[in-house]
């Protein structure tokens, strides 16, 4: 006597197990907790610069501190951190082996060269912690979370404060947000990611906040009157309209971003208005009073000379941070790309290139394997716009030695492992509800 009940009773077991496998999966305790802690800590510091505006903690050296914490967490999680590391991780790796190899070798100033080089080898670990910690969508947006509403909130607090010497608005706080240029670059590549954080909240408020902080961020570029920050946003908003709007058919995103920035173009773009007209280098026309004209004048001067600089010293340039004394007038290069191989050597300028690559890459790999989960793509879009957005806006800004770039790339390393696992999960299971269909149709025949 058969019973053609059972190979189906056994293939909705072995399908339940499997998918009893892939939810303890998903709602597990999450690995490497006080490695994502620190990171958490260290993101909060260099973002939201709590040493700026809460009173007392300047005597702190909270970033030594949330540094060591990342050091710590890096050797603690040790043991569980996927060692097999992507490309964009070795880049980073051998971009540092190369300019430490430049410090002995400066022809100008080893221990600025050297003193650059201890602040900026923080990136690496910073970077393996984040792509060996944050393993889940959640920990991502909590990471993205931190970044976007700390510069956001001090978007806001410097539009208030309307800090405005020459007219350009500047930030409240110090470091990468005390320079117009630097303040407009970072609001460039978190406007994007402020969008996917409106466009996955469940909250209407919520959206609503999201929606009037990044109004006031591109109000804030244009008083910053920066004309690399105007290129920059313009390239985020038009990939933005593009990836975000065409593609995900988010149709009033068509009007709604271009008729936020011709509005605020209007009302508010003075300043960057007279600083593009005033902007002319031929030497017949060039009324040499204005500051405009004066400052695009001496960025190509500082153009020029950073690529003499790079012929004269192809191998190992003249060491990280040397470049303001070699100008003779304590001036930076004004451009990230001519600043790594005018200081780092041709070498340096290749691998730094490299790493912006991978998280293209990255990307790419991140449609091709999830085209399903709303966040994933989301967030895959949103860093896309925001890579794009500084490869143009470090142009005409030196922001090498920053943190914050290195941290795009890292967050598509997390994200693509992320979408790797998910979509494993989503094979899994779906494979699972097939199997007791495909047992009862064998049985019956």
């Amino acid at each position: 006597m058969t019973h053609p009940s059972l190979p189906v009773e056994r293939g909705v077991e072995i399908g339940e197990q499997v998918s009893n496998s892939a939810v303890k999966h998903e709602k597990r305790r999450e690995p490497l907790g006080f490695a994502f802690f620190g990171l958490f800590l260290f993101m909060v510091v260099y973002f939201a610069r709590p040493e700026d505006w809460i009173p007392g903690l300047a005597a702190i050296p909270l970033a030594k501190i949330t540094g060591i914490l990342i050091f710590l967490a890096l050797t603690f999680s040790f043991c569980s951190i996927r060692w097999r590391m992507s490309l964009e991780v070795i880049f980073l790796g051998l971009l540092l082996v190369q300019l430490w190899l430049t410090v002995p070798f400066s022809s100008v100033w080893r221990g600025g060269a050297f003193n650059v080089m201890l602040d900026f080898s923080k990136v690496l670990p910073l970077v393996i912690v984040i792509y060996g910690a944050v393993r889940s969508l959640k920990r991502l947006r909590w990471i993205l979370f931190v970044q976007s509403a700390s510069v956001s909130a001090i978007t806001i607090i410097s539009i208030v404060k309307a800090h405005t010497p020459g007219g350009r608005l500047q930030g409240v706080l110090f470091g990468m947000y005390g320079n117009s240029n630097d303040l407009a670059l970072i609001i460039d590549i978190s406007l994007p990611l402020c969008l996917a954080m409106a466009l996955t909240s469940r909250s209407y408020w919520m959206k609503l906040t999201w929606t009037a902080a990044m109004l006031a961020m591109i109000y804030a570029v244009f008083l910053t009157a920066s004309r690399g920050g105007a290129i920059a946003l313009l390239v985020a908003a038009l990939l933005c309209i593009w990836q975000l709007g065409l593609k995900s058919r988010r149709f009033y995103l068509l009007l709604l971003v271009p008729f936020a920035m011709i509005v605020i173009w209007l009302y508010g773009g003075n300043s960057l208005r007279e600083r593009f007209d005033q902007t002319n280098l031929s030497p017949a026309t060039n009324n040499q009073s204005t500051e405009a004209s004066k400052s695009a004048q001496q960025r190509e001067e500082l153009l020029f000379q950073s690529l003499k600089v790079t012929a004269q010293h192809p191998l190992l340039g003249i060491g990280p941070g040397n470049f303001a004394i070699e100008s003779g007038v304590w001036l930076v290069t004004h451009n990230s790309y001519t600043q790594i191989s005018a200081e780092g050597g041709i070498p340096a300028f290749l691998l730094y290139m490299l790493i912006f690559w991978r998280g293209f890459v990255n990307l790419k790999d991140i449609r091709k394997c999830s085209k399903e989960r709303k966040g994933i793509r989301l967030f895959s879009m949103a860093l896309e716009a925001s890579l794009a957005a500084y490869l143009v806006g470090s142009f005409f800004a030196s922001d090498a030695y920053q943190l914050f770039p290195y941290c795009l790339v890292a967050y598509t390393s997390s994200l693509l492992v992320i979408a790797q696992r998910d979509g494993t999960i989503s094979n899994g299971a779906s494979k699972s509800h097939l199997l007791p269909a495909q047992i009862e149709v064998t049985d019956w025949q």
